[in-house]
C-alpha cells in the first residue's frame, strides 16, 4: 500500500511539474479561441490497466517500447491573453493508482473553456484501456488488450485491437477497424461501420445503419431506424431493423432477419428465417431450413443443387412468389393460393408437380407433387398473387 500511495505521488509530481513549466507566453490565439498545449511523461511501471476520464476529444495509442507520454491542447474563450492564461492554469491533471490500475483525470476550467484535444501513448500489451469522455470523440489504436469508450454524445474510431472491444456513445458514429476478440457497441443514433471482428460481435444503434463487412463470429445488428448490409458472416446472424433494408451477401451458418419497414435481401447462408412487415424478400443460394414471410411484397427464392435443403416455408398476404428450383434437387412441393378470383393462379415448369383446382373453401387453386423421389417438403402459400414454380436452367 505504501509503495502504491509513494508511486501515485510521484506521477503526481511528474504531472504537476510538467504543467508548472508552462509560461504565459505559451498561451497563443488561434483564431475566436486562446490554446496552450501541456505536454508530459509518466511511467506506467506496475500498470497494466489505465482508465482516462476528460470533457474533450481523446485519441490513445499503444507502443511497443514501453515509454508513455501525454499532449493536452485546451481551448478557451477569453478577452486577451492574459486573462485566457488565468483561465487555462486552473486545468487540472490527477492521478492515481488502485492495484494495477492507473487513473488518469483531467479536468477543464470552469469559465471560457471550449474544448480540449488529449492525446497518450501507452505500452501496447496493457490489459485493458478504458477511456471515457463527457463531450468528445475517441480514437483508439494499436492494443493487445481489451479496449472500452465512452462518450455522451461523440463518434468513437478504434483499429488493430486484438483483444476485444466495448465501445458506447450517446449521440454518435462508431468506426470498428479491426478488433481480434468480439465487439459490443451501443451508439444512442449514430452509423456503425465494423471492418473485422473476430469474435461474437453485438451492434446496436437507435437511429443509424449498420455496416459490416467480415465477422468471424455470432454478429447480432439491431437499429431502430437504417438500413443493415452484412458482406460477410461466418457463423449465424440475427438483424433487425425497424426501418430500412436488410441485406446479407453471404453467411456461413442461419441468417434471422426482421424488418418492420424494408425488403430483405440474402445471397448465400445455411438457413433463413425472414419476416418483413412491408418489403419484398429475395433468397439467393440459401440451404438448410427456409422459412420467409411478408405481408406486403413479394418473395423471390433460389434452391440451387449442392445446398442441402430441409422443410421450409414461404408466405406472403399481398404479393407474388416465385421459385427457382434445381432440376437434380428431390424435394416436395405443397404449395396453396387463397387469392380471389382470377388473381390465384400457379404456373409451373414442371409437370410432375400437379396444379388443379381447390375443393377447399377460399383456395383458389392448389399444386403438389415430388421432383427426384421426393424429400423435404416446400410449403408455399399466397393470399393475394401468383405462384410461379420454376426450373433452374
Amino acid at each position: 500500500m505504501k509503495q502504491a500511495v509513494l508511486f501515485s505521488l510521484a506521477l503526481g509530481a511528474i504531472f504537476a511539474a510538467a504543467a508548472a513549466a508552462q509560461p504565459d507566453s505559451s498561451v497563443t490565439r488561434d483564431g475566436r479561441y486562446w490554446v496552450q498545449t501541456t505536454n508530459g511523461v509518466m511511467t506506467t511501471v506496475g500498470v497494466w490497466r489505465v482508465r482516462v476520464i476528460t470533457e474533450g476529444n481523446v485519441t490513445v495509442r499503444g507502443v511497443a517500447d514501453g515509454n508513455s507520454s501525454y499532449s493536452i491542447k485546451e481551448r478557451v474563450q477569453a478577452r486577451d491573453g492574459q486573462q485566457a492564461g488565468e483561465l487555462l492554469r486552473t486545468m487540472e491533471v490527477k492521478t492515481r493508482t488502485q492495484g494495477d490500475w492507473l487513473y488518469f483525470i483531467v479536468t477543464l476550467p470552469r469559465h471560457g473553456a471550449i474544448g480540449s484535444d488529449l492525446s497518450l501513448s501507452l505500452p501496447r500489451n496493457m490489459r485493458e484501456v478504458w477511456v471515457e469522455t463527457r463531450g468528445g470523440n475517441v480514437r483508439a489504436t494499436d492494443f493487445d488488450g481489451v479496449v472500452r469508450t465512452e462518450s455522451v454524445a461523440g463518434q468513437i474510431d478504434v483499429d488493430r485491437i486484438q483483444s476485444s472491444a466495448l465501445l458506447r456513445t450517446g449521440g454518435g458514429d462508431v468506426h470498428i477497424g479491426r478488433v481480434g476478440g468480439g465487439v459490443r457497441c451501443y451508439s444512442g443514433a449514430g452509423t456503425i461501420r465494423a471492418e473485422s471482428a473476430g469474435g461474437e460481435s453485438w451492434l446496436e444503434t437507435a437511429g443509424g445503419e449498420i455496416f459490416v463487412r467480415d465477422a468471424s463470429g455470432p454478429l447480432h445488428a439491431t437499429t431502430a431506424g437504417g438500413n443493415i448490409k452484412i458482406d460477410r458472416a461466418a457463423s449465424t446472424v440475427f438483424a433487425r431493423t425497424a426501418a430500412g433494408l436488410i441485406e446479407v451477401q453471404q453467411a456461413g451458418g442461419a441468417v434471422t432477419a426482421e424488418s418492420s419497414g424494408g425488403a430483405i435481401q440474402v445471397n448465400a447462408a445455411k438457413g433463413v428465417r425472414c419476416e418483413s412487415a412491408s418489403g419484398a424478400i429475395r433468397l439467393r443460394n440459401v440451404g438448410g431450413s427456409v422459412t420467409a414471410s411478408t405481408a406486403v411484397g413479394n418473395i423471390l427464392a433460389e434452391l440451387l443443387s449442392g445446398n442441402r435443403i430441409e422443410d421450409s416455408t414461404l408466405t406472403t398476404y399481398a404479393g407474388d412468389i416465385t421459385v427457382f428450383i434445381s432440376s437434380n434437387i428431390p424435394i416436395t412441393v405443397l404449395a396453396r393460393n387463397e387469392s380471389a378470383g382470377t388473381v390465384g393462379r400457379i404456373i409451373s415448369d414442371f409437370p410432375e408437380i400437379r396444379v388443379r383446382k381447390a375443393n377447399s373453401p377460399g383456395v383458389s387453386v392448389v399444386a403438389e407433387g415430388t421432383l427426384n423421389g421426393g424429400g423435404p417438403t416446400l410449403r408455399i402459400n399466397v393470399m393475394g398473387g401468383t405462384i410461379y414454380l420454376r426450373r433452374e436452367k
